[in-house]
């Protein structure tokens, strides 16, 4: 149970990284990075406020809490339009060729707009619609769909839009994420929203030209036996039995994990490593403390003891987090931000 909480809060916590040549405490990345990492400027980057791009990651932010935290009103209504973040009880049926498909019909049931529960375009299409209508979404499975019949297809959902539970304002739920403000609140988006775009600019001045090859190993491993719990405390089977139903052995299995998984996530640490490494930084007890007591703030669950963080969120983890910390502090120190 413990892993599998871990690799769900490693994946979305994105900003996590691992590595370094000068700190032979460190768990992984002991190596000088400039063989692998072509490292772009990361001082001086330019922030614009009011751009389109820092707007629709601000809303972003703020439409993520509302559907993580399930933050809307109780009492459903039935005029006005659909919303981003709003819960919209539909009826809909899907046909591929005129003809409804197996497992496209369903009646009251409750979706979360921007959830991404439904293919791409389902939920997009309902935003803006007034409720009580009913519209006609002419969409396409994805071709790595997992209903073969399905991959590709292009199909019309009728969807009659019966009600809608409309989503709270921050004026009304910032109390219930831990704040003691609304302006606090607002805060801390705009420093989720300048921390991604400082993340983004890094990348897209920079180049991942390999992987060492000990850390690939160590973190294929590590995120192998991940994977491989959390699959059979979800699917209650044993993973060579999951492995048979998908027709994968054991090798596809972590080729795939590797190149989905793995390596994605070792770009992202390869770069802040990096930059930790160029800044001359140290990683210090201290520094882990103090990141494993923020991890307590941010779970609400003060009372834990430094082993119970270490066992649910993992080393690598928590160096990564204290590691990429360290660094945003230097990216937002030398931003420019307008």
């Amino acid at each position: 149970m413990k892993r599998i909480l871990s690799i769900v809060l490693i994946l979305v916590l994105c900003l996590c990284f691992v590595g370094c040549k000068q700190d032979k405490g460190r768990k992984l990345y002991n190596v000088d990075l400039e063989k692998y990492v072509e490292l772009g400027e990361y001082k001086g980057i330019k922030i614009d406020t009011k751009s389109e791009e820092y707007r629709a990651i601000y809303d972003s932010a703020i439409l993520s809490d509302i559907i993580n935290n399930k933050l809307n009103k109780e009492e459903s209504i039935t005029k006005g339009t659909v919303n981003p973040g709003d819960i919209a009880n539909i009826d809909f049926v899907g046909k591929k060729d005129g003809v409804a498909f197996d497992g496209g019909t369903a009646s009251g049931y409750e979706l979360t707009i921007g959830s991404g529960s439904f293919i791409e375009g389902f939920e997009e299409g309902l935003v803006g619609k007034e409720i009580g209508t009913t519209v006609d979404l002419n969409l396409t499975f994805p071709e790595n769909y997992q209903k073969a019949e399905l991959q590709g297809a292009k199909v019309v959902f009728t969807v009659t839009i019966n009600s809608v539970k409309p989503t709270k304002t921050p004026e009304e739920y910032y109390g219930n994420l831990g704040f003691e403000s609304v302006e606090k609140y607002y805060e801390n988006i705009e420093s989720i929203v300048t921390e991604q775009l400082l993340y983004k600019a890094v990348t897209d001045n920079s180049k991942i030209n390999d992987y060492p090859k000990k850390d690939l190993e160590v973190l294929t491993d590590y995120y192998f036996e991940v994977y491989k719990d959390n699959i059979e405390y979800s699917y209650q089977v044993e993973f060579s039995e999951f492995l048979t139903s998908q027709n994968l052995t054991e090798a596809q299995f972590k080729e795939d994990l590797v190149t989905n998984m793995v390596k994605p996530y070792m770009d992202s640490q390869m770069l802040w490593y990096a930059m930790f490494d160029k800044e001359g930084m140290k990683l210090s007890d201290k520094d882990i403390t103090a990141t494993i007591k923020k991890i307590m703030v941010k779970s609400g669950d003060t009372s834990a003891k430094e082993a119970d963080i270490r066992e649910d969120y993992g080393d690598y983890y928590i160096e990564s987090l204290a590691i990429s910390d360290k660094v945003l502090e230097v990216l937002k120190e030398n931003a420019v931000i307008s």
